[in-house]
C-alpha cells in the first residue's frame, strides 16, 4: 500500500512538471492563462496567446436599430445616427453634441420624415372678395424652389392656381414652421394675360382644412387688396 501511494504521489508529480513545462516558453496577454501549454483567453480575446482583441465584446458595444458593431464601433442602417445607432435622422442634420436632428427646410418631426407642405396640398373652393367678388377653385401642389438649380432640394414650396382669383396658374407660395403659408413677391398673369405683381405680408394658418390669405395685388402703379378664404373640396 505504501509503495502504491508513493507511486501516485510519483505520477502527480510528473503531470505537474509535464504542465509546467509545457507552459515554460508560453506568454498569455491580456489576462489570458496557460493550460497545458494552450492560452485560455478571457472574452474578448482570442490568439495563440490572446493577443487579439475584439473591442465589440471588450467595450460592451450594442448597437440597436439592426446596427452592427464593427471594431468597437456601430455601422448602422441608413438614416440611423449616433453612437448606438439610437438616433433617426432621414431629411435633417445630425448634431451629434446633442444627439439631435436639425431638419432641412420643409421637413419636421421626429427624424425630420414629415414633409410639412402635404398638409396643405389639395383642391380647394376659394371665396374672392376686396378686389372682386367672386368663387373660384384653386389647386395647391408640390414645387421646386423656383431656384432650385442653385439652391438644392428645398421642399417649403406649393404651386398655387388662381392665386390672385382672376385665372392665373403659375402662382406659389412658401410653407414656414408647417402651418404658416407666405406669399413671397411674384409676378403672376390672368386669365387674360394681363400681368400683375402679388405679395403678401401676411402669413395664412391653416385651420381645419382650410385657411384666409390676404393678398396685394398691383398693376400700374395701383394696388388692391384681395381676401381669399380658402376651403378644402
Amino acid at each position: 500500500m505504501k509503495n502504491l501511494f508513493t507511486h501516485v504521489i510519483a505520477v502527480f508529480a510528473v503531470m505537474q512538471l509535464t504542465s509546467c513545462n509545457e507552459c515554460k516558453d508560453v506568454t498569455c496577454l491580456n489576462g489570458g492563462v496557460c493550460e497545458d501549454g494552450t492560452c485560455e483567453c478571457p472574452a474578448g480575446f482570442s490568439g495563440s496567446s490572446c493577443e487579439v482583441e475584439d473591442k465589440c465584446v471588450t467595450n460592451n458595444v450594442t448597437c440597436l436599430n439592426e446596427g452592427v458593431c464593427i471594431d468597437g464601433e456601430c455601422d448602422c442602417e441608413p438614416f440611423y445616427r449616433g453612437a448606438d445607432c439610437a438616433n433617426y435622422c432621414k431629411n435633417g442634420r445630425y448634431i451629434s453634441s446633442s444627439t439631435s436632428c436639425d431638419c432641412y427646410p420643409g421637413w419636421d418631426s421626429d427624424g425630420c420624415t414629415n414633409e410639412m407642405r402635404l398638409a396643405w396640398i389639395g383642391a380647394y373652393s376659394v371665396d374672392v372678395t376686396g378686389c372682386t367678388e367672386r368663387t373660384v377653385t384653386s389647386e395647391i401642389t408640390s414645387m421646386e424652389h423656383p431656384e432650385a438649380d442653385s439652391i438644392g432640394i428645398d421642399v417649403s414650396y406649393v404651386g398655387i392656381t388662381n392665386l390672385t382669383g382672376f385665372g392665373d396658374t403659375k402662382g406659389y407660395g412658401l410653407i414656414i414652421d408647417g402651418n404658416r403659408l407666405t406669399i413671397p413677391n411674384q409676378k403672376v398673369r390672368d386669365e387674360n394675360g394681363t400681368q400683375f405683381t402679388v405679395e403678401s405680408d401676411q402669413p395664412a394658418a391653416m385651420v381645419n382644412g382650410g385657411f384666409n390669405l390676404t393678398i396685394i395685388r398691383s398693376i400700374s402703379g395701383g394696388s388692391t387688396e384681395c381676401y381669399l378664404d380658402y376651403s378644402a373640396n
